[in-house]
């Protein structure tokens, strides 16, 4: 566990894939506190081939994710000069039927000027790679 950690700390994201995803496969993004808008609405900017439904029952992978925001200070504003949050996400996704964890993806960006859109993009991105 702490090698995980250091990776992630070290290299700002890690990835882990079981399988390819179907291109056209449904998927389920379950509600979190709001991450979820964002990481639907990165997986149409970045063209990622899935079909995201509103209902479990209909979908064939299911996609839950957490993620974290740190506000800038003004100290760190004056002083660092960092403008953006300190983001941290992760999600994984699960193929339904199976159960089998099929990816799962953690990012930590340092100075996200754009939030929480920054680490669900990264989400995304690396979703895309898996899905043929």
């Amino acid at each position: 566990m702490r090698i995980v950690l250091i990776a992630v700390c070290l290299f700002g994201s890690m990835a882990f894939a079981a399988e390819y995803v179907p291109a056209g496969s449904r998927i389920y993004i379950e509600p979190a506190d709001g991450f979820d808008t964002f990481l639907t609405a990165a997986l149409d900017r970045k063209h990622v081939p899935l079909i995201v439904t509103s209902k479990r029952e209909a979908a064939d992978y299911e996609v839950s994710s957490v993620s974290e925001t740190e506000k800038t200070t003004w100290a760190k504003v004056i002083f660092l000069k960092q403008t953006g949050s300190k983001e941290e996400a992760s999600m994984k996704v699960v193929n339904i039927k199976t159960g089998d964890v099929v990816f799962a993806y953690a990012v930590h960006k340092r100075n996200s000027v754009h939030g929480k859109q920054s680490s669900a993009e990264a989400c995304a991105k690396h979703l895309k790679e898996i899905v043929r």
